[in-house]
């Protein structure tokens, strides 16, 4: 993993490499999604703002690609730091379950961008199924603490572990 990491800065003399603070991405008025890029960095009067993607499988692709560009360009263009920053998706995702890693530096200036209807309604969806498994863990968190397991009936004299 180390060296596809390296290859694509291998060679390259920056100016200036700096971090970027977490921000918050308001997807709907009820979703704030933490936004935290890795870096930004210079070379020769250009800033780059490099995300780094590493899924085993099931990666960005397609219209979902194209979703993921949408929002990050709005961020980027609603920061007077950013907006003129080049923004690369360095994929270091598997093409199947059984292959190994491989490197795919994406220039974001060629995704189509997806309009404002078609984003809304991902978001939602996606939305919807973000709150939709909140509830659900929620609740089957709720199911493990009443139910009762071997121990519990402690001696009321006793001390707790903790307490």
């Amino acid at each position: 993993m180390l060296p596809l990491i390296r290859d694509p800065f291998e060679g390259i003399s920056s100016d200036f490499y700096q971090g970027v603070d977490r921000g918050h991405c308001s997807l709907r008025r009820d979703l704030m999604v933490p936004f935290d890029p890795p870096m930004i960095y210079g070379v020769g009067g250009r800033l780059y703002f490099p995300w780094f993607s590493f899924w085993r499988s099931n990666s960005l692709a397609d219209e979902r690609l194209a979703l993921f560009v949408t929002v990050v360009e709005e961020l980027l263009a609603d920061d007077p730091d950013l907006e003129m920053a080049r923004f690369e998706v360095l994929d270091f995702s598997c093409s199947d379950k059984n292959s190994p890693r491989e490197l795919r530096v994406i220039n974001t200036g060629y995704i189509p961008r997806v309009d404002a209807d078609r984003k809304a309604e991902m978001i939602s969806c996606f939305s919807e199924g973000y709150f939709l498994a909140c509830k659900e863990l929620s609740s089957s968190a709720d199911a493990a603490k009443s139910e009762k397991r071997p121990g519990d009936d402690a001696d009321s004299d006793q001390l707790g572990l903790f307490d």
